[in-house]
């Protein structure tokens, strides 16, 4: 069973190995499902097992997958024997980029190609298993007002941004935010004309010219399909250099000591992923799928938007106190039906086709309700002030005909279809036979809806539609006995409200209306630039143009970045020991796993260094040099102290023996002690042992007073991977190392 029906499979086994899993019906939405089996697949031949992890984002359906193909290999008597998993040798997965995107739907994938095409490296995290974010579920309509594709398709028609911007501001009444809208409208054409070559993309005049618009500019791809769009988009990043991290879900925020943004924590299943980037772009998507952030306008009206659109950046955001607006606005559509409570799926598409060819939209007292051929926010008012909230669409056979073709191009399947007209007891409303039977079918008042049918016939007679004032254009008689039934719903997917940005750059501002270094946003989670009620194609017009200006910003902020240098201070961290297993290396490396957005934590080892001789002094040793200058240049120290007899380790007494004779690297060095041991008094007197030594001439160093770190019991302090496991003890190093940090500063402030 998966999200919207059963799926029928085979799993081929040969000589007792899996060699395919073979699907041969589904009714998935075949963006989300196409990317969704190809990798389960994969990770179940690779593996050899059933016992795989399951797809973020479509985890329900991968489990019922995996689940039934177990108990049907089991059934069969069959062994299949699974290839030994490789442990993770670290919980933790570093990487380092320019420009980081976060969010894998539209926008940032515009955002994410823009910034390689400028030259930057890219890295781009999606906590879905797939692509595509909200976007996977709607068409690939958007405009092309200033680009060269739209002026070839419609041969230079004269649609201008300004032009566009009016139609925006109309249509929402004014409560669109101008600069957001300014800048959507003046970059979309360059936008559209950049992604086009990027990815191979040939736009052509979309089927449908919705009437919001004043002019002909509406364009999509010839599958009509957004999964088009994302498929060949991620294809182009990927063979660009990007790389692409599914299954990825932020956590926190990478912040440095200044609070600016410099990368991410995430889990991929169950290890962490740690990203620093000079650039960081949020394109998250929305809310809608998040029950407690959604207001009372959304009340009673169905959710058609993916289920993973729960508003995380919300909280992995929260240290930041950014700036959100107008959270509670949503993009209704009046095409929908209700698949389960709740859910619905578009039928844009098909129901503006059918009113194309005459149908007309009646309640259930058997009334028409609006004109049909008007905008579609007069549809959607229309059905919310009935008492159910429903509309229903009546067609002949003729134009059913038309309907059905959209319905399936459009996210729906035969054997869907066929089932909503075969169970009349469940939404949705799918009926047809003669005016009585569809009305007893769809519950509607049947003699009401025989005059009002019979009325209607009459306008069309007449040319003049008395009712509503509908253009004769759109006025057709309804041919033959027999008729069709779709219920129509309001539904939203999108969200229109966000996060606020800055009208130049798309940088984030936070409540005070102060930028966020080095933090831009795109895409749904950037609320403002079509105002409360969207036209039809402007959310992707919005993704694709936001994407486009944010991955520009975010480049140019990654090369001043680059080109200023890195500003985080540099640490380098001693080992005490020579031995090769050691709890203050432990200690050291969960150090640097604490600290990395703070600092450059550059962990030194002293077991290959000689034992000091004077007689050598003369003749330095390279790596007694190499170390010195390292701890020369480095703005602060840390050494990890063992404690031997009461004592310093001899090699790293040696150590400090050669750095304070053949050279003087510790003078004036600002240095911190740590330490670890099985006992209880966590290399107490191995510490003062060594601020002797530090404070001796020749070496001179000044280290920190107090914040004597000191952690007993080393064997039940630190995990599987060698990370902290005790949270006071990591409070304590935290506030230990930031009094470090603060020495430092006091004495870059000094000398400067």
């Amino acid at each position: 069973m998966g999200h919207n029906g059963i799926i029928n499979y085979e799993v081929d086994i040969q000589d007792n190995k899996i060699e395919d899993l073979k699907i041969l019906k589904h009714s998935e939405t075949s963006g989300i499902f196409n990317q969704v089996i190809d990798k389960l697949k994969h990770n179940i031949i690779e593996e050899q097992s059933f016992n795989v992890d399951t797809i973020s984002g479509a985890t329900v359906m991968t489990q019922a997958l995996l689940k039934s193909a177990d108990q049907a290999v089991a059934k069969e008597g069959i062994t299949v024997t699974p290839v030994p998993k490789k442990a993770k040798a670290s919980a933790i997965q570093h990487y380092q980029t320019d420009v980081l995107i976060i969010g894998g739907g539209e926008a940032g994938l515009v955002a994410g190609c823009r910034a390689l095409a400028e030259g930057q490296q890219v890295i781009l995290v999606e906590k879905n298993g797939y692509l595509g974010g909200a976007t996977i579920l709607n068409g690939s309509n958007v405009v092309g007002t200033g680009s060269d594709v739209a002026a070839q398709i419609f041969d230079n028609n004269h649609d201008t941004p300004e032009m566009l911007a009016q139609d925006v501001a109309r249509e929402s009444l004014e409560s669109n935010y101008p600069a957001l809208t300014d800048l959507m409208v003046d970059h979309i054409g360059p936008a559209i004309d950049f992604i086009s070559q990027f990815a191979n993309l040939h736009y052509q005049k979309a089927q449908t010219q919705t009437p919001e618009h004043s002019i002909n500019r509406q364009i999509e791809l010839p599958s009509a399909s957004s999964f088009e769009f994302i498929q060949k988009v991620s294809k182009a990043f990927t063979a660009a250099g990007g790389k692409i991290l599914l299954d990825t879900r932020v956590e926190n925020l990478m912040l440095n000591r200044q609070q600016q943004v410099i990368g991410i924590i995430g889990k991929q299943h169950d290890q962490t992923v740690k990203i620093k980037a000079h650039s960081v772009v949020l394109a998250t998507g929305g809310h809608g799928a998040n029950q407690k952030m959604r207001g009372a306008e959304s009340d009673g009206i169905d959710y058609y938007g993916p289920m993973t659109s729960t508003g995380d950046a919300y909280n992995f955001n929260d240290a930041l106190d950014l700036q959100t607006h107008d959270l509670g606005w949503y993009k209704i559509y009046p095409h929908g039906v209700e698949v389960a409570p709740g859910v619905a799926k578009l039928t844009t598409y098909a129901s503006k086709q059918a009113t194309d060819m005459g149908s007309i939209y009646v309640n259930s007292k058997g009334q028409r309700i609006v004109n049909e051929s008007n905008v579609y926010t007069a549809f959607r008012n229309a059905i919310l002030k009935q008492d159910d909230k429903v509309a229903y669409l009546l067609m002949d056979e003729r134009t059913w005909k038309k309907v059905y073709d959209l319905l399936i191009l459009h996210d729906f399947t035969p054997q869907e279809i066929q089932g909503f007209f075969a169970d009349p007891d469940k939404r949705p409303i799918f009926a047809k036979g003669d005016l009585q039977t569809v009305a007893a079918a769809a519950g509607i008042d049947g003699q009401q809806l025989a005059k009002t049918v019979a009325d209607y016939q009459g306008y069309v007679t007449e040319g003049h539609d008395r009712e509503f004032g509908r253009d004769p254009k759109f006025l057709h008689q309804f041919v033959g006995d027999k008729y069709y039934v779709i219920e129509q719903r309001d539904r939203f997917a999108t969200t229109l409200g966000g996060y606020a940005a800055d009208g130049h750059d798309l940088q984030l501002l936070t409540s005070k209306n102060t930028p966020v270094a080095n933090y831009f946003g795109a895409g749904e989670v950037i609320g403002g630039a079509n105002g409360h009620d969207s036209m039809p194609s402007m959310m992707n017009t919005w993704g694709i143009s936001s994407g486009y200006v944010a991955g520009a910003a975010a480049s140019a902020n990654a090369q001043r970045q680059a080109t200023a240098g890195d500003n985080e201070a540099n640490i380098v961290a001693i080992v005490g020991t020579n031995a090769s297993k050691s709890y203050n290396r432990k200690l050291l490396y969960a150090m640097k796993e604490l600290f990395d957005a703070q600092v450059n934590f550059d962990i030194c080892e002293i077991s290959e260094l000689p034992l000091f001789n004077e007689d050598d002094l003369d003749n330095e040793p390279a790596n007694v040099k190499a170390l010195g200058a390292k701890i020369a240049a480095a703005d602060g120290v840390v050494i990890g102290v063992p404690e031997y007899d009461h004592a310093v380790p001899a090699a790293l007494k040696s150590a400090i023996e050669w750095l304070s004779c053949a050279e003087h690297p510790f003078k004036d060095k600002p240095v911190m002690i740590v330490g670890t041991s099985l006992g209880i008094q966590g290399t107490v007197r191995a510490q003062m042992n060594l601020r002797q030594i530090l404070d001796a001439p020749g070496v001179d160093a000044q280290v920190l007073p107090g914040n004597e770190f000191m952690l007993p019991q080393a064997g039940a302090k630190f995990d599987e991977f060698g990370q902290l496991n005790d949270d006071g003890s990591e409070h304590f190093l935290k506030q230990c190392f930031g009094h470090f940090l603060d020495s430092l500063e006091l004495k870059s402030k000094a000398l400067a």
